[in-house]
């Protein structure tokens, strides 16, 4: 949803303004899910004087409250006030936000990224979505956004959707969200994927950070063996000191890209090289890589605006694409059933067949369906007189499925960063909620869950199991847990008292209800996170009422 923030201010100094939203995901670690403005490009000191200022800006689908944080950036001296007046907040047409943008580049050189041969043949099944051609019809197109500071700094996303828009009109819903931390490099963003990102179904991760080349490739290598989703992975911009010679755009930054190019081939991840396309557009354009920063380090408006035309030349379909998407992601008839080498579907007892869907009100019958892959969905029509169906999963009810997901690890202090990042579920899990509480300035907690107790004690830097065998931790994801440098005392990033909380649930369905009003399409996830092999799924009917079944959606992660 578009919106125009607008007030009247009058301070004699620089203060920072930030619009940022919280939603029923989590609340916010470090940076909030969405920061459109961070470090303003231009001063709000308005020497005294009133003047009204106005941000527009996107509202995420999933935003449940607009939040506005105006503070001074430094202490000033006594009498120095920030005023504000007449605040509002409205909606605006996609035409008014469509000009504010088309008036925001303006501003800057012209430019034109241009796709090059290869550009988004990693990124085949997200177009064939983005084209109606691949997905589940109604279902919203998720990407999350994860990195440090530099992938805050690229905002709400909003140029990207908007650039998929242009180039897909058709395309679904899409639901941009974002996660990050102060120089969050991918070796902990590894720990995100494994905890709660792939939980959350991502059908795009783009990561605008850097880190060693062991830990992108075990990022990516969790991405592939964890999600169905497409991948982008852009260079980093150039600092104030960049020569933005072939040397320095190929190992700048403390990277060597030709490196993460090679990794990102690997795992069939989009690498996009904008570090060569920025250094051209510089060049020609008589500019300095300080133009594109806010601070020397972070991007501005401009550089911001860049890296995203960058990442949207990628943004077309391929005619050398890597994979084709049904490999990972694919749709299963029902009628006619589906047979194929690796999915088969067979029905027994009393059903119908109606234009491509199959109906039952009688109690006891069946739909078989043997599949490969981590998670099966199923599709189908919600009536008031709806009736219901047991599940079963490799034989056993679903309710007993030896299968579980995680949610974030919640710091109960705010800007945390120095925190656990995933834990590993080990032998015979329970779901409940779990706490670690701090005990000691030096490491020590206890770990307690809801249903299992108090299940031990450890050090954020020892490796840990708890009593009963369910939870792990490995130091390696507890980001700078413990510091030591020569000379200092060592340094740990936790209190006494500080607390982190998540949650271990089942991710399997044992029953599914096809009752609602008003009636509707019915999507129902029948089982995540799977082993990624064969299965068999099968569905009963319980006589109820009547149960409608379009088709079954199953994803496969291209690694193993």
């Amino acid at each position: 949803m578009p919106c125009l923030l607008s007030f009247w201010i009058n301070t004699a100094m620089d203060p920072w303004t930030t619009i940022s939203f919280t939603s029923d995901e989590r609340e916010p670690s470090f940076t909030t899910i969405h920061t459109p403005i961070f470090y303003q490009d231009f001063p709000l000191d308005t020497h005294g004087e009133w003047r009204q200022e106005g941000f527009y800006f996107m509202v995420p689908a999933q935003c449940q409250t607009v939040q506005v944080h105006i503070s001074p950036r430094e202490n000033g001296a006594d009498g120095l006030f920030v005023s504000l007046d007449d605040v509002r907040l409205r909606t605006v047409t996609d035409e008014e936000i469509k000009a504010a943008y088309q008036a925001e580049r303006a501003n800057f050189p012209s430019y034109m990224a241009k796709s090059q041969p290869g550009d988004g043949k990693n990124l085949a099944l997200s177009v064939a979505k983005w084209e109606g051609k691949a997905g589940i019809p109604g279902k919203p197109f998720v990407i999350w956004a994860l990195g440090s500071s530099f992938t805050d700094r690229e905002g709400d996303g909003s140029e990207l959707v908007r650039a998929i828009r242009e180039r897909f009109p058709h395309a679904p819903q899409i639901i941009y969200r974002k996660h990050g931390g102060p120089g969050e490099p991918w070796e902990f963003i590894d720990g995100w994927i494994r905890q709660f990102v792939a939980a959350e179904e991502p059908d795009l991760i783009f990561s605008y950070t850097s880190g060693t080349l062991e830990g992108l490739d075990a990022m990516l290598t969790d991405i592939r063996r964890r999600t169905t989703a497409d991948i982008i992975i852009p260079s980093l911009h150039f600092k104030p000191d960049s020569t933005m010679t072939p040397e320095d755009i190929e190992h700048g930054a403390g990277v060597p890209w030709d490196k993460v190019r090679e990794i990102c081939e690997k795992h069939g991840a989009e690498f996009v090289d904008s570090r060569r396309e920025m250094a051209d557009y510089i060049k020609q354009a008589g500019l300095v890589p300080d133009d594109l920063l806010a601070d020397h380090n972070h991007q501005n408006m401009h550089g911001r605006i860049r890296i995203w035309d960058n990442v949207s030349a990628h943004l077309v379909e391929s005619s050398q694409a890597t994979g084709k998407p049904e490999s990972r992601e694919r749709r299963l008839s029902v009628a006619p059933p589906t047979k194929s080498a690796t999915e088969e579907v067979s029905l027994s007892g009393q059903w119908t067949t109606t234009n491509g869907t199959v109906q039952s009100s009688a109690a006891g019958a069946r739909l078989k369906v043997t599949f490969t892959g981590t998670q099966i969905d199923l599709i189908g029509r919600k009536t008031a007189g709806g009736g219901s169906v047991k599940v079963f999963i490799d034989g056993a009810p679903a309710e007993q499925a030896p299968v579980f997901l995680m949610n974030y690890i919640q710091p109960n202090k705010a800007h945390a960063w120095r925190i656990p990042h995933t834990v590993d579920l080990r032998s015979n899990p329970v779901p409940q909620a779990w706490m670690i509480t701090m005990t000691s300035d030096s490491g020590d907690y206890r770990l307690e869950g809801s249903a299992t107790g108090p299940d031990g004690t450890g050090n954020l830097a020892a490796p840990f199991t708890s009593k009963s065998g369910q939870i792990h931790l490995d130091p390696k994801f507890w980001r700078q847990g413990r510091v030591e440098k020569k000379g200092q005392p060592v340094d740990y990033g936790v209190s006494d008292g500080d607390t982190f909380r998540f949650d271990v649930f089942r991710s399997a369905a044992g029953a599914v209800s096809f009752q609602a009003e008003p009636p509707g399409q019915l999507v129902e996830p029948l089982a995540r996170n799977l082993p990624n092999q064969k299965h068999t799924l099968e569905l009963v009917t319980n006589g109820d009422g009547e149960v409608t079944i379009e088709s079954l959606y199953v994803y496969e992660p291209p690694e193993k």
